[in-house]
């Protein structure tokens, strides 16, 4: 006899705001053009009659509102049909059951983490029993991020990625990968300064990096964050970005920001970005200087 293959026509991604929440979404985002379905990205407000005793996020209506229509609009550029729910209620759970079933949600697919444990935040403390009240399956997505790359150009440009970065990194206890892609401002003339004696020139810059991002890495660690320093040379920042990504074992994330140093022999770091985005396969979380 023939198994019955389950088709999912709504798809549900219940988010907090937070990085590792939003981890569902890749497997969501594969099950829905798999079965042509929609994805409904949906975050429920608690009413504060019952939230007493709750984490709460932190986030007002309006900011999470937003928030899901910038993922919304990710997935619609990827060819995705998405939409986004903000609802209120008193209990969590009933208001998610209740949307399951007037919304006719096939399945639930959610991260096991996020700002606290998803499933306690979905369902309250008897998560085994609200399981078996829910009308439709859930598939539970385990966020695993080992170690997160972070290029530096030397600007504070690029180190605006770092309270990002150390935000994800608290949340998985992972490492941060301070990564520098050097690019010698002397390199052309780097033989004439040795045969003249003057090779400590070349060097400089390179020092003073390396001293530069030291000072981050024992900042970090002195914060209780696990980081790495690590400079690689290559005249392509991004290839050298993806490649290091890609070779290094472990490694989960690359984050970055949008902005760095300007010039023609220095980093344009929004043109590095947009290459790493386009050509690495693992996560990649852009910060812009000056957003939280």
């Amino acid at each position: 006899m023939p198994v019955a293959v389950p088709t999912y026509r709504r798809i549900l991604v219940p988010l907090d705001g937070s990085d590792a929440a939003e981890h569902a979404i890749g497997p969501a985002a594969g099950l829905a053009r798999q079965h042509n379905a929609e994805i409904v990205l949906l975050y429920v407000e608690h009413l504060p009659a019952e939230s007493a005793g709750l984490e709460q996020s932190g986030h007002t209506r309006e900011h999470m509102q937003d928030y899901l229509a910038r993922l919304r609009d990710r997935l619609r550029e990827d060819g995705l049909r998405a939409g986004e729910r903000v609802i209120t209620g008193y209990a969590l759970p009933d208001s998610l059951i209740k949307f399951v079933e007037t919304e006719h949600v096939d399945l639930i697919v959610t991260s096991t983490q996020g700002r606290t444990s998803m499933l306690r935040w979905l369902l309250g403390n008897h998560v085994e029993a609200a399981l078996n009240v829910l009308p439709v399956p859930v598939l539970l997505v385990r966020p695993v991020l080992q170690k997160i790359v972070v290029p530096l150009d030397g600007s504070k440009w690029s180190e605006s990625a770092l309270p990002k970065a150390v935000e994800i990194a608290r949340q998985h206890n992972a490492e941060l990968v301070l990564l520098h892609v050097y690019q010698s401002p002397v390199r052309n003339y780097a033989d004439q300064l040795a045969v003249a004696g003057q090779q400590q020139l070349a060097d400089q810059p390179f020092e003073q990096m390396r001293d530069q991002l030291t000072a981050l890495r024992n900042r970090l660690r002195q914060e209780g964050i696990r980081a790495q320093v690590q400079i690689v040379h290559s005249n392509n920042p991004a290839q050298a970005i993806c490649e290091f990504a890609e070779s290094e074992e472990g490694i989960s994330m690359v984050v970055m920001s949008t902005h760095g140093r300007t010039g023609l022999s220095r980093w344009l770091l929004g043109s590095v970005a947009q290459r790493v985005i386009k050509d690495l396969r693992c996560p990649v979380t852009l910060v812009h200087p000056g957003n939280d």
